[in-house]
């Protein structure tokens, strides 16, 4: 028995068995005929344990013309005993099969059987057995078999079963062929040695690949190519271009290979999603990848979902497909404004006035464009989800998205009242212009649209209650003044006489000086702080060479906080807050940089209380705040004159009665 257990003896034994059975010196040929008496009858099969159905009906003629006519059913069938045909008990056909094919290796040895190296990884395998690729009761030589089988069904023996190829990189690649993609593919006609030109019946070569890009893109040079040239492929321009940067087999898969034609029969957007759901890139001039891939799941969630792809991408069809360079991704998307253009032109015109426009020309990467907000394919109606919108400003703006987070209209959108502002309702969606030029308390009107006969219960000059004194409050301080909680500044902006704003870049084209040089001449002895006669001197230079002069407002000290808006009843309701001579304001002078954005310096508050302020502030006086000691003296003594006169007047009429009479009586 320990002699036996030595497997290449046994190995051995049974080879010199099987030659004196073959040479007819031994014959079981009995023993067949016995079972067959039983199992050449056509009876309902057997119903296993688990419920499945095994036939165990053999064909006599097929039996005795395969490989192992001659040997004696029980030589493989080593479970029968002695009192068979008693039942035999089997769980299932893959425990019985595979229990079975361990006795194929007592006459087909594992080092003999191994010499194949791709059979001998089958071997490994322990899902795959003997049966499964063989059969069991008509197996033909191999020989006789490679002889009448075809190229295709050879391969096909192996690969039609979960074969799995594990590479360098550790990834995965399935190795099993479906014949039905094949019997709808372009290459139903080809035999598979046509294109795996270098494997025969007789020769199965293994392939070794870091991973599976690599595959991809050898086989597609060594087999694509062979057939489909490189002179073919450049009569359409994009597919040229494509393939230079994908393989073919990332387009169009293994063996499930279609027709062009059928593939141009079908709908728009799945002839062009039959590419593009692929990780297809494209290379700009500068050096800058795009990904070209679009996610189906996308565009059917999107508002955009009915489109077909040429209603955005003109130009583009199942039968036109231009090639298209860019010189970077930037230069790409400015192209796809234009096609936004076709259907959103009032958008994309208040676009073009607004501050990220601006900042988009100066090439600030960051700044916001149609695909920036609205995204690519994805795009979901903004307007309908306030917290899409919210989200959506303060991934740039994240400290104003904190800010607001402490207003009473984050409370009231947290409570999930309707109406509630979030970034665009104050700034506008589109038209979002620099908040030193915007007119944000029209955004404020929109929604509290009793603002003006609500604040005339206070604000008013007794006895007139007029609403034309609440649009001098409104025209001179910004809403947050009142309505927010932080500093408070007056500010003062340079503009022209048309009320246009002035930046830096404009002053120094009309003025003929560089950027630098209009600072110092504002900042003469550097102190980043403007006395008054700084400001008085730098204006008067100014308006020698410009129309221009100083606009006045009030408002928060830092921008941020004019987000914090309070509830009616932390509201300032108080006149001396801003018309007492102590008020608690800073001066700041607002200078706009070249990409919209503000720089604002301190400044000498009593800059206002100047003569010269008078001429030079635009539509900005506040009583109290602003008051000018000058015309407190002017009008003291304007005062005093007009008593002399009227008291001088009555004197005289008094001392001239008597002469006035004679005269009267003279008459």
């Amino acid at each position: 028995m320990k002699i036996c257990q030595n497997r290449k003896f046994y190995s051995i034994l049974c080879m010199i068995f099987l030659f004196f059975f073959f040479s007819g010196g031994i014959s079981f040929g009995k023993k067949v005929n016995k079972c067959l008496l039983c199992h050449k009858v056509k009876r309902a099969p057997k119903i296993l344990e688990n419920g499945e159905k095994l036939s165990l009906y053999v064909d006599p003629e097929g039996y005795k013309a395969s490989v192992h006519g001659n040997i004696d059913c029980i030589f493989c069938h080593l479970e029968i005993k002695p009192d068979h045909p008693k039942p035999i008990k089997i769980k299932s056909k893959k425990e019985y099969v595979n229990q079975l094919a361990k006795n194929c290796l007592k006459c087909h040895p594992v080092s003999l059987i191994s010499k194949s190296p791709s059979h001998a990884k089958v071997i490994k395998r322990k899902d795959v057995n003997c049966v499964e690729c063989h059969g069991s009761h008509y197996i033909k030589s191999i020989k006789d078999w490679k002889k009448t089988v075809s190229t295709s069904n050879y391969c096909l023996m192996c690969h039609n079963f979960r074969i799995v190829k594990t590479l360098s990189s550790g990834e995965k690649l399935s190795l099993r062929v479906n014949r039905e993609e094949i019997q709808k593919s372009v290459h139903v006609k080809l035999e598979c040695t046509e294109c795996h030109y270098n494997f025969s019946k007789t020769k199965h070569p293994l392939y070794n690949y870091k991973n599976r890009k690599a595959y991809t893109v050898e086989l597609s040079k060594k087999i694509c190519q062979r057939c489909h040239t490189e002179e073919q492929l450049k009569k359409n321009p994009a597919h040229y271009t494509l393939s230079k940067t994908s393989s073919c087999i990332e387009c169009h898969g293994f063996h499930n290979v279609k027709p062009a034609k059928l593939a141009k029969a079908v709908s728009e957007n799945k002839y062009c999603l039959n590419c593009h759901t692929r990780e297809i890139v494209k290379k700009m001039e500068n050096g800058e990848v795009l990904s070209l891939s679009v996610n189906e799941s996308q565009i059917m969630s999107s508002v955009h979902k009915k489109l077909a792809c040429s209603k955005c991408h003109k130009g583009y069809s199942t039968k036109s497909h231009p090639v298209r360079s860019f010189k970077s991704i930037a230069e790409y998307r400015s192209m796809a404004q234009e096609v936004c253009k076709n259907c959103h032109a009032k958008e994309v015109s208040d676009y073009n006035i607004s501050i990220h426009k601006t900042l988009v020309s100066k090439g600030y990467s960051k700044a916001p464009d149609c695909l920036g907000c609205h995204g690519y394919h994805g795009v979901s109606k903004i307007s309908t989800n306030d917290v899409a919108k919210h989200k959506l400003c303060s991934r740039c703006h994240s400290k104003e998205g904190d800010s607001f987070k402490e207003s009473i209209h984050y409370k009231a959108y947290k409570e999930g009242k309707e109406g509630t502002p979030v970034c665009s309702s104050c700034h506008g969606a589109h038209k979002v212009l620099p908040t030193s030029i915007a007119n944000l308390k029209d955004y404020c009107i929109n929604c509290h649209n009793e603002a003006r006969s609500y604040h005339n219960k206070w604000l008013y000059n007794p006895p007139f209650k007029l609403e034309s004194f609440v649009d001098v409050h409104f025209d001179g301080s910004s809403c947050a003044v009142c309505h927010a909680s932080g500093e408070k500044a007056i500010v003062l902006i340079l503009a022209t006489s048309e009320n246009k704003v002035l930046t830096l870049e404009e002053l120094s084209k009309l003025t003929n000086w560089d950027i630098e040089e209009i600072k110092a001449k504002l900042d003469k002895n550097g102190d980043n702080f403007i006395q008054k006669e700084e400001l008085w001197g730098f204006l008067g230079d100014l308006k020698e060479l410009v129309k221009v002069e100083l606009k006045g407002r009030l408002d928060m000290v830092n921008k941020n906080d004019a987000h914090k808006i309070t509830s009616k009843k932390e509201a300032i309701k108080d006149c001396a807050f801003c018309h007492d001579q102590k008020a608690q304001f800073i001066e700041k002078l607002e200078i706009n940089k070249e990409e919209g954005r503000a720089e604002r310096i301190d400044a000498e508050k009593s800059a206002v209380n100047s003569a010269y302020a008078i001429p030079n502030i635009k539509d900005f006086y506040v009583l109290g705040l602003t008051k000018i000691d000058v015309l407190d003296t002017l009008f003291v003594v304007a005062l005093i004159a007009g008593i002399g006169v009227a008291a001088g007047h009555i004197f005289l009429r008094i001392v001239t009665i008597p002469i006035r009479r004679k005269k009267k009586e003279g008459q």
